[in-house]
């Protein structure tokens, strides 16, 4: 397994391309600039990768704004869960009152569930469903090299925003608490914004788990 984060848009996004051999999927694709696809389009014709598909952990404003670009260059499915549609239907809002240019973007192909995945012939991926921040949000976790993709649930000494609409703390901080900190201590963390960081020293360090653990 290989893989490339882009950080896009105003908002400092992380967007993340996953490869197994020629094969490659896309975790929120957040590309808003021509520089930015530009990048993303070098990379896959560079490293000879073919996209099969895009992949939301949430469906904020900065995290799909590549969506339709991306679906309508590679004509690739589009899955994110089930409890997320309310939000990427309302995805036009929120970038008219952020004053972002936004083009709506397909129906989910599928939705994802809790749960394992197998991209291409063996790349296997579990599915954890961690709300909180958004209600649908997902974590993709690689057991085989102990790496989660936590969208913004989890970062390096923070955790998700709670005072979003949909959001609350409590189920925040249950999701972290059941579902992430238990994938092991040098499990490597990679957020939808930010530096990346391990269990580990999210136990020790961030100020939000302290009570929580």
């Amino acid at each position: 397994m290989r893989f490339w984060r882009f950080v896009c848009n105003p908002y400092a996004e992380n967007t993340y391309l996953i490869a197994a051999g020629r094969e490659a999927w896309l975790i929120d694709p957040g590309f808003y600039t021509h520089s930015e696809k530009q990048h993303f389009l070098e990379v896959l014709e560079r490293e000879g990768l073919e996209l099969r598909a895009i992949y939301l952990t949430h469906a904020h404003i900065d995290h799909v704004l590549g969506v339709r670009w991306v679906v309508e260059r590679f004509g690739v499915p589009l899955y994110y869960h089930a409890a997320e549609e309310v939000v990427y239907r309302h995805a036009g809002e929120w970038a008219m009152m952020m004053g972002l240019q936004y083009e709506e973007g397909p129906e989910a192909t599928a939705y994802v569930e809790e749960g394992e995945l197998v991209w291409g012939s063996d790349l296997l991926v579990q599915v954890h469903h961690v709300p909180g921040h958004s209600p649908g949000s997902v974590a993709y976790y690689f057991p085989k090299v102990e790496r989660v993709f936590s969208g913004d649930v989890l970062f390096a000494a923070g955790i998700g925003n709670y005072h979003l609409p949909l959001a609350d703390y409590e189920t925040l901080m249950r999701s972290i608490v059941e579902k992430l900190l238990p994938l092991g201590e040098v499990v490597e963390v990679w957020p939808g914004h930010g530096p990346s960081t391990t269990i580990g020293t999210e136990k020790v360090s961030n100020p939000f788990l302290k009570d929580a653990i």
